[in-house]
């Protein structure tokens, strides 16, 4: 039962909780204060009704003593009837010795209520009746008893009682509004800061500044504590937020650091893989070549031989020409092998790079013109002098301009420039406006004989052996390329190959 009324009372609004508790204590306080004071008035009344009981029966046993004495019943009962005046008197007697009735007044009971005889004063409550004896003679030992109502004194405590009630009745109402009245000076800060704290909690600062922390009272307490927590955790918040910041830059910053060496380190796996390839086969090739070189070199002797001795008009004559041109054809591939094969240590001279490029286009100027390629030259002044072999530099010159006039048999514009490197040496730049490289292509343009030219159009050694005489002068190459567009070669060479590679 007692946990049944605790749900019930946990249940109920804290305001309808104040209202009662406030008019329950009001409503106890009124109750024990009329029973106080009922009890306090009965007292009182009860006290002054024995003393003038007392004096009234004392005034009575002196005036009746002489009428016993002389034995005049008569005279006693005058006296005694004098009592009708007192509005509380109801009866009295006057008792001889042995309990019979000497002299009365009023309606006696049919036994005295008090041990007879009396010696003394007595008082002795019976029912409503308060009952007063004393001696009246001492010579007859006669007792008088004089009987008081106590209804006047019931009257005023049920008027009392009643009274109470009233003012309980009364002040019933103005408790619940007293109750009310507190309990809304409780409820409402709190509710109004319960909503408030529910707006900041979606985002709404301004409402912040809505509490009541003005009030001097415990909710104005409580709304000032409740502003520096919720301040001391927005700057808790947004120090949060900045260190989630701060460390979310340093992670980008850290994730782009290690993606750019992951491609560096993918370039450079790029790079080596592809340099082991090439030397897997420059070996290949070189061996290759030399067991060719010997017996081609018979097959051409012999082959130029007939072809001067054959006369023009001879039938033989064309297929003995067609042998001299197959076999030189293939006389300058193998020394293309042997040449991309060598790896031995290179003779290195110091190389004017822009001196060095026009006497290189020289040789690819001719067939320029005829294709209908304009040539153009950009060389920048003030290049520094180079440590490289200068043969190797116009083989990698002639092999890329060979390469741009091929993709612009209609046409078009090569373009050869040369800049300074800001990181040091020099920058070769072969720019075409061809059809471009296909991005599926491009990968594999360095491979040793990958061509996408017909066949006997091309060997696929011309960017190979181009890219193993940069790779050997300590430099690089770049390819950019747009399919539709053109391709841009970029080679960048060292001062001094002993120094390393130069990045573009």
């Amino acid at each position: 039962m007692i946990s049944a009324l605790k749900n019930f009372v946990s249940a109920r609004p804290l305001k309808v909780k104040l209202v009662s508790l406030v008019s329950l204590v009001v409503l106890v306080t009124v109750l024990v204060l009329s029973v106080s004071l009922t009890r306090s008035l009965t007292s009182q009344t009860g006290d002054l009704l024995k003393v003038r009981a007392t004096s009234l029966a004392t005034v009575m046993a002196t005036l009746v003593s002489a009428a016993i004495e002389f034995d005049n019943p008569e005279a006693a009962t005058e006296r005694l009837s004098a009592l009708s005046k007192s509005p509380d008197a109801t009866y009295a007697v006057i008792y001889a010795r042995d309990g019979s009735v000497m002299a009365h007044w009023g309606a006696i009971p049919p036994a005295s209520v008090v041990p007879l005889p009396v010696s003394a004063l007595t008082t002795k409550d019976e029912h409503h009746l308060l009952h007063v004896a004393m001696p009246v003679s001492e010579t007859l030992h006669a007792s008088l008893v004089v009987a008081f109502s106590r209804a006047e004194q019931q009257r005023q405590t049920a008027a009392i009682g009643r009274a109470a009630l009233v003012t309980s009745g009364a002040l019933l109402p103005v408790m619940i509004l007293l109750g009310y009245l507190v309990a809304a000076g409780f409820v409402r800060p709190i509710r109004s800061m319960a909503r408030i704290a529910d707006a900041i909690a979606r985002g709404d600062r301004v409402a912040l500044s809505q509490l009541p922390a003005d009030r001097v009272d415990e909710s104005g307490i409580l709304a000032r504590a409740f502003q520096r927590l919720l301040r001391q955790e927005h700057e808790n918040q947004a120090m949060l937020e900045t260190r989630v910041e701060e460390r979310t830059r340093e992670l980008q910053k850290a994730n782009e650091e290690l993606a750019l060496r992951l491609r560096q380190l993918a370039d450079a796996q790029e790079q080596l893989v592809q340099s082991r390839k090439m030397a897997a086969v420059g070996q290949l090739a070189g061996g290759v070549a030399h067991e060719i070189n010997n017996p081609l070199a018979v097959i051409l002797g012999f082959a130029q031989g007939m072809e001067r001795r054959v006369p023009e008009k001879d039938p033989l004559r064309l297929p003995v020409t067609s042998i001299v041109r197959e076999a030189l054809r293939c006389k300058n591939l193998v020394q293309e092998l042997l040449t991309f094969s060598r790896t031995g240590k290179k003779n290195f001279e110091s190389v004017d790079v822009n001196a060095l490029a026009r006497s290189t286009l020289v040789l690819i100027e001719a067939r320029a013109k005829t294709q209908g390629v304009k040539l153009i030259t950009e060389f920048a002044d003030g290049l520094p002098t180079l440590q490289a072999n200068k043969t190797q530099l116009q083989q990698v010159l002639v092999n890329l301009g060979t390469n741009a006039l091929d993709v612009m048999k209609g046409g078009g514009t090569l373009t050869v420039r040369s800049r300074p490197n800001p990181k040091g040496g020099v920058f070769l730049e072969v720019v075409d406006t061809g059809g471009g490289i296909p991005t599926d292509v491009l990968p594999r343009i360095f491979e040793p004989f990958f061509t996408t030219k017909g066949v006997g159009e091309g060997t696929g050694l011309g960017l190979s052996l181009v890219y193993e005489i940069v790779q050997q002068h300590r430099g690089d190459i770049e390819v950019d390329s747009t399919p539709g567009q053109g391709t841009r070669m970029t080679v960048s060479l060292p001062v001094d190959p002993a120094a390393g590679a130069v990045s573009a």
